[in-house]
């Protein structure tokens, strides 16, 4: 008789701690918005670029003596992607505090490693080396 007896506490016992272990909630997003932000970098020739992200999802976009806005970003946390003129340029990166880093591509099969730093007010707008 005690066998049985001892067999259920242990089975009660054992659903009670696999049942109460609480859920995991997923960390908080702590990425900042790029939106309202600008950023400096260089094109894949080397020029400088500076890119403004705005809050509706386009960019203005500026290097040598060329600027437009025919452009989106998406932001995912740290994730980040763009393209430029209608997906002629496209870059999936990272963005890590005060610097973007990450692949660009064109349709024309070039690829390329971009890197951007923000600009703050007062700082050094210097592309990362």
């Amino acid at each position: 008789m005690i066998r049985p007896a001892i067999v259920v506490a242990v089975i009660s016992l054992a659903a009670t701690y696999t049942s109460a272990a609480p859920a995991l909630k997923p960390l908080p997003n702590k990425s900042t918005p790029l939106a309202g932000t600008t950023w400096i970098g260089e094109t894949a020739e080397g020029w400088s670029m500076t890119i403004e992200f705005v809050a509706d999802g386009t960019m203005n976009v500026s290097y040598k003596t060329t600027r437009f806005s025919r452009a989106s970003w998406k932001q995912d946390g740290d994730k980040i992607y763009w393209e430029m003129n209608n997906k002629y340029c496209e870059f999936d990166g990272k963005m890590n505090g005060d610097a973007i880093e990450g692949e660009s591509h064109n349709v024309a099969g070039k690829k390329w490693t971009t890197k951007m730093s923000r600009v703050r007010d007062g700082g050094d707008p210097r592309p990362p080396k």
